[in-house]
């Protein structure tokens, strides 16, 4: 049986621990809802952080000023626990019902960013004061009951309590409860959490003697109070670096970032708990050990492609000894603050606001000013000198050296800093995707929202296809699978909409959406919404002077679009979008119940809605409840196949419209746009028919059951992270056959498609499994199913994948050799294309031709598709000598020896 008097030196730190746990949990949530209500981006994110902050800086300086008129402080800190409890709590489940109202408070505002800004901020501060300013209360109230124990020891203990309770919190959330209780349901948790804080503060706690101070002429509070800021603002802003640092390893997902942030704020915990055994070398020593812990992490921080799990053992070594540093010099500047005050909970509350105040300046400065002005290295060497020169602000008149020689070897540790490794760390974001398709990095750009890299493929000297990487992700591309299935975003509702003016586009990319829609010679005005100025600057780059942001009808505006849809009362004929990744934080918000409610609300009568459905990065229940929740909002909902596992949600509001074959095929017909469906692979208006994958009656005979995605359970999602999604199922939904049964079955299609198209849609089924990408990237054991293509059916496109090349590729040779000489024309590289293009086009003689001149420099690669196109032109002796030629299928010889 324990004694008493351990029992009560355990009551206030497990108290401390509940409260930590129960903060961090209400600043995961408050952070998702506000990320709805106010909007999903780095500038809102930032005016969040700076509130809860200001919040907790109030609390202490409260904590502070009330000091002398709280008479026990161990009840005072119970009831800031329950208000918290209460209060925060409330703010979860009251946030969702404030979207639409807040919405609607600043549209009048739209425009004025300064004006938007100041009220968001506003609303935060408004939304969170209660909360927030309690929770600013509890340290130095913790320390006050403790007043009769050493402060280091005391305050360390208390501090490490409940960062440690703070550290499990995150992974708690994005593990398990979130995904079993939902938001609300862990708003109670950690309510629960709150009020067993304060049941163990409220505990009678025994009197005890406040221990007096040591006094420390030369230590003046104003000076401690500005070391605490600037810890406070050095120690954010290096998370703020640390995060972009390991996101260009790591996926930007909700689970990454708890992993990052615990073990941050166990680091910051383990140093507070050890702080007591640091007290000897006194905080200048510890601020310029922060300087050389960064510069050695920076040092130990190896380029690597990482998984999650493998993630800890990467961001340990770079984060963790300067935030058991961080932590420890924070407590230890609360020792040097109380020995200067007769009571510590005045010195400790102002220690808190300090802090707190210097944080939010922290992070604001490195996410708006150092990372677009210095980039991640270099901040880094920024913020390892401000700790060197930390030190400096406690020169002593008795000892002026003192503080001059920790900082001075601090200053000389900067000169190992790692200048230069930066390069790696971007190469190996961007090196899986160059193996891909041997691009190369034509432009990078470390700005307030992501670290972006343009990847160029080039092709016979020019650009073929662009990618964008942000962070470590491949965000967008130009290459033939992204260039389908997002020009379909547009050509799909575009070829249904009778009279398609106004159209807006939630997330750019690299514009392929944009310059569909801009191919419509009715539409009047695109409006583009994009949270990234960095991709936005990027599209110049990639189009040149055919930039579609350069065309008088587009409109662009720097915005999440969800608040976009909230803020603005305008409608559009045709709404679109490319956005982000689902397993990408915040990016669940554009796939739940109440933000396609908010899409269908912006249409016009008539307008309709396409949404990305990327099932690969789903497990099929997640595909399910995003399907479920679309159709909820558009119970007319539709579903349709881009490419490979790229699917196309269509609904409408009160869409009741069918277009003649005229209508339909109008795009086909159109000098500029025509030749880029073609391109994509439409080259009969028939084919549209052929994407078809269900109705709303199918889909809901799949989903039926599971729960809609909706913004209270954003985990029903089920991203698929850590584990490969059960692709079979889709599949089946790809199957030709079956695919064709639904579309001849479906009562959508059937109000809706033209009857004349419904019959020519049919045999193109048989086809989608090769422009749905499904083959084998080797040409050589391609040619039986080319050589299908080439009897049974008129299409050049398919022909052109299966063997390697596409429409862009041919389109650049046939440029270059425009009015070229006979030299140029008979350089061997253009040869296999050249010939692939001819065998496009039926002209088998031709094809022979610069296939057989292919075959000489590459016989495995050229060789049985030159021997299969001399077949075809009916020169069975040539294919049998063609260089390679034994490795054309025995099936397509027509020489001695072919196979019966």
């Amino acid at each position: 049986m324990p004694s008493p008097l351990i029992r009560e030196s355990l009551r206030l730190p497990l108290a401390f621990f509940a409260s930590g746990a129960a903060a961090l949990l209400f600043e995961v949530l408050w952070f998702r809802a506000f990320g709805r209500v106010l909007g999903n981006t780095v500038w809102t994110a930032a005016l969040v952080l700076t509130a809860f902050m200001l919040g907790l800086a109030l609390g202490g300086a409260l904590a502070a000023r009330w000091a002398k008129r709280i008479r026990r402080p161990a009840l005072a800190f119970a009831a800031a626990e329950v208000t918290v409890a209460l209060s925060g709590s409330l703010l979860v489940w009251g946030l969702p019902a404030a979207e639409s109202v807040v919405g609607d408070w600043l549209s009048p505002f739209v425009g004025q960013p300064y004006w938007v800004s100041g009220l968001r901020l506003g609303l935060a501060l408004a939304a969170m004061l209660i909360p927030t300013t309690a929770m600013g209360t509890t340290l130095a109230l913790g320390v006050r009951v403790l007043a009769g124990q050493n402060t280091a020891r005391a305050l360390g203990t208390l501090y490490a309590a409940n960062t440690f309770g703070a550290c499990l919190a995150p992974l708690l959330a994005e593990y398990y409860l979130i995904g079993a209780l939902g938001l609300s349901g862990t708003a109670g948790v950690a309510a629960t959490l709150d009020l067993i804080a304060a049941g163990l503060a409220a505990l009678r706690h025994p009197a005890s003697a406040s221990e007096a101070p040591t006094e420390r002429p030369d230590r003046s509070p104003v000076r401690l109070l500005a070391a605490a800021a600037l810890a406070g603002g050095l120690a954010l802003a290096l998370e703020v670096i640390w995060f972009r640092l390991l996101l260009l390893h790591v996926p930007s997902n909700d689970l990454t970032f708890a992993l990052m942030l615990t073990i941050m704020i166990a680091g910051i915990a383990a140093g507070g708990a050890l702080a007591p055994l640091l007290a000897p070398l006194r905080f200048v020593w510890v601020a310029a050990g922060c300087g050389l812990a960064v510069v050695l992490g920076y040092a130990l921080a190896l380029p690597a492609r990482l998984g999650v799990s493998e993630m800890i053992f990467y961001a340990i070594p770079l984060m963790l000894p300067a935030a058991v540093l961080s932590g420890a010099l924070f407590t230890l500047l609360g020792a040097e603050l109380r020995a200067v005050s007769d009571d510590p909970q005045a010195p400790i509350g102002r220690l808190v606001s300090a802090n707190t105040l210097g944080g939010a300046c922290g992070a604001a400065l490195a996410g708006f000013v150092l990372l677009p002005r210095l980039g991640i290295e270099a901040s880094l060497l920024f913020l390892a000198g401000g700790y060197a020169l930390l030190p400096l602000l406690f020169v002593e008149r008795r000892a002026p050296w003192k503080p001059v020689l920790p900082a001075t070897l601090a200053a000389l540790g900067l000169l190992l800093f790692p200048s230069g490794s930066m390069q790696a760390h971007l190469s190996q974001a961007a090196r899986i995707y160059q193996a891909v398709d041997g691009s190369s990095v034509a432009e990078v750009t470390q700005g307030p929202t992501t670290t972006l890299q343009l990847l160029k493929r080039e092709r016979f000297g020019e650009p073929l296809s662009w990618r964008l990487v942000t962070d470590h992700y491949s965000m967008s591309g130009g290459d033939r699978t992204s260039l389908r299935y997002m020009q379909l975003f547009a050509w799909l509702p575009l070829s249904l909409h009778p009279a398609p003016r106004r159209a807006l586009l939630i997330s750019y990319g690299v514009g392929n959406t944009a310059g569909a829609l801009l191919g419509e010679p009715e539409l009047e005005a695109l409006t583009v919404v994009d949270v990234s100025p960095e991709i936005l600057a990027a599209s110049r780059t990639i189009h040149g002077a055919a930039d579609p942001l350069l065309d008088a009808r587009v409109r662009v505006v720097l915005e999440d679009g969800r608040h976009y849809l909230r803020t603005r009362r305008e409608s559009f004929d045709l709404i679109t979008g490319e956005p982000p990744p689902p397993a990408m934080a915040g990016v669940v918000n554009l796939y739940t119940r109440e933000y396609f409610t908010a899409l269908a609300a912006r249409l016009a009568p008539g307008g309709l809605a396409s949404c990305w459905l990327p099932v690969r990065q789903f497990e099929p229940r997640g595909a399910q409840a995003v399907i479920a929740a679309f159709c909820q909002a558009f119970p007319d909902c539709s579903l349709w196949a881009g490419t490979e596992f790229h699917w196309i949600l269509l609904g409408g509001r009160d869409f009741l419209a069918r277009p003649g074959p005229e209508r339909l095929t109008r795009l086909w017909r159109d000098k500029v746009v025509g030749p880029r469906i073609t391109a994509s692979g439409f080259e009969h208006p028939g084919q549209l028919g052929a994407i078809f994958l269900g109705d709303a009656e199918q889909l809901r005979a799949w989903y039926a059951g599971t729960p809609a995605l909706d913004d209270d359970h954003p985990k029903r999602m089920a991203a698929a992270i850590l584990v490969a999604p059960d692709l079979a199922e889709y599949a089946r939904w790809l199957d030709p056959g079956y695919a064709r049964r639904r579309f001849e079955g479906s009562a959508w299609i059937a109000a809706h498609w033209p009857a004349e198209l419904v019959r020519a849609s049919g045999p193109f089924f048989s086809v989608q499994p090769v422009l749905n990408s499904h083959f084998s990237p080797d040409p050589v054991g391609n040619l039986p199913i080319v050589d299908d293509f080439l009897r049974k059916t008129d299409l050049r496109v398919p022909v052109l994948w299966l063997l390697n090349s596409d429409v862009p590729e041919q389109t650049i040779v046939s440029r270059r050799l425009r009015g070229a000489g006979s030299e140029e024309r008979n350089r061997p590289e253009y040869a296999y294309t050249l010939g692939v293009g001819a065998l496009a086009q039926r002209n088998y003689a031709e094809a022979a031709a610069f296939l057989a001149r292919a075959a000489k420099s590459d016989p495995g690669g050229a060789g049985p598709q030159a021997a299969y196109a001399l077949c075809r032109a009916g020169r069975a002796k040539q294919a049998a000598g063609v260089p390679g030629a034994e490795r054309l299928a025995p099936e397509l010889r027509c020489w001695a020896g072919k196979a019966n």
